[in-house]
């Protein structure tokens, strides 16, 4: 009986060792692997290497052991903005966008790496996905509110239409409200076909969203599951607070 072929995975890494200092690493060999169309929510107590994770994976912190792939395809080596190249987006959690720039220029900075005749189309397509963005394109980015420059960032990292997209806590600093607003956009571009890989600390509501969850402690991958079967996981609770109760329905 023939095996059946496992799907190449949109984003993988094998052993990845990474951190500011090549002696003291902060991710220790994690090896995960994110099917194509997945909502992973990377989950884990402060300090454990989640947000070094994926700016590692990005291209952005030292990767020192281990490979980075995309679709199959070694990106371990390659600097950031050839990731970007190969179909890799990354939204940082702060310097996202241009303040002093238009939202327009922000746009059309991010549409440089473009042939230039698909750029105005592409600019288009990112007016029609954020409404909010379209309606007055010249204001300047500094002075939007904490939604809007989160679908702005979001925006520029869609502009060269990635197979997987990143973000490291876009729900930081912002309201209920909006962080609800925030998770709903990356629920209809997952949707849509990008897969998408989310760092997260608000346990309740990315739990809601996601097709699955890992939790990162001290740099390693302890525990995942489906976003559904941790809500309630003692596992996940006992990593986070060290006790054997569930996690509160409302704890962030």
């Amino acid at each position: 009986m023939t095996a059946a072929v496992r799907p190449t995975p949109a984003l993988a890494t094998q052993a990845l060792v990474a951190g500011y200092e090549p002696d003291l690493p902060i991710v220790r060999g994690v090896d995960l692997s994110v099917a194509a169309g997945e909502l992973l929510v990377l989950l884990g107590p402060n300090g454990a290497g989640k947000s070094t994770l994926v700016k590692a994976i990005a291209g952005v912190v030292p990767i020192h052991g281990g490979t980075v792939s995309i679709g199959g395809r070694d990106i371990t080596r390659l600097p950031a903005h050839r990731k970007i190249s190969e179909g890799l987006a990354f939204v940082p959690q702060t310097e996202n966008i241009f303040g002093t720039l238009s939202i327009h220029e922000n746009l059309q900075i991010a549409a440089a790496v473009l042939p230039r005749e698909k750029r105005a189309a592409r600019i288009a397509a990112m007016y029609d996905r954020f409404p909010d963005l379209a309606v007055k394109p010249a204001r300047l980015a500094g002075s939007l509110s904490g939604g809007q420059r989160q679908m702005l960032a979001i925006a520029r990292a869609l502009m060269v239409d990635p197979q997987v997209l990143i973000l490291d806590e876009p729900s930081a600093g912002l309201s209920p409200r909006i962080v609800a607003e925030v998770f709903a956009m990356l629920t209809d571009i997952n949707a849509s076909g990008v897969t998408v890989v989310l760092v997260e600390q608000n346990v309740k509501a990315a739990l809601a969203i996601a097709s699955r969850a890992v939790i990162l402690v001290e740099g390693k991958i302890r525990h995942e599951g489906s976003g559904e079967s941790l809500q309630n996981d003692p596992i996940l609770a006992r990593l986070y607070l060290g006790t054997g109760q569930t996690m509160k329905a409302d704890r962030s």
